[in-house]
């Protein structure tokens, strides 16, 4: 199974469509970041605001998604016998950054500056800045396809120090 760029960007429009705003992360945010394809990837994983999040469900359930895995509160994973999305609700902060819950009754933190745009199949898209996607890929032993994803983060860091942050 495999997500290409254009499915990716077709499922974000889906969620648009009914009110669901999407921050592409992992593999294929990293690929945004970099405005080019760099691997295949298996799923499309998008930070989804926790109040949408069966909103999003019921979009991709009737285009003929299945829920997979449940781990909520942390994760959903929907699978449609070739494409498979998987949705991490997330949460406004006070202090106006953003969290997600974390296994276990932990909280990931995102601070305001976490999110930026990339490029996916020629559209803007939202998705985690360079810092954040470089934060998420540590304190667990990497995957081939992490290491591959470090490396394009990094070469995009070394191409232009500021490339993911807005002040």
């Amino acid at each position: 199974m495999a997500v290409s760029d254009i499915e990716a960007v077709e499922i974000i429009d889906a969620l648009a469509a009914v009110g669901v705003r999407s921050w592409v992360v992992g593999g294929w945010g990293v690929d945004a970041l970099a405005e080019r394809v760099s691997r295949t990837h298996r799923d499309l994983d998008l930070m989804i605001l926790a109040e949408d999040l069966d909103a999003a469900v019921d979009v991709l359930v009737r285009s003929g998604y299945a829920v997979t895995t449940d781990w909520l509160p942390v994760r959903v994973e929907l699978d449609d016998g070739i494409r498979v999305v998987d949705l991490h609700p997330m949460h406004p902060d006070p202090a106006g950054g953003w969290w997600q819950a974390a296994p276990g009754g932990g909280r990931y933190e995102y601070p305001p500056d976490a999110w930026t745009s990339g490029l996916l199949a020629g559209r803007t898209v939202e998705c985690a800045s360079v810092a954040l996607q470089l934060a998420v890929h540590t304190g667990y032993e990497p995957r081939p396809v992490d290491v591959h994803d470090v490396a394009v983060l990094r070469s995009l860091l070394d191409d232009d120090p500021d490339v993911g942050r807005h002040d």
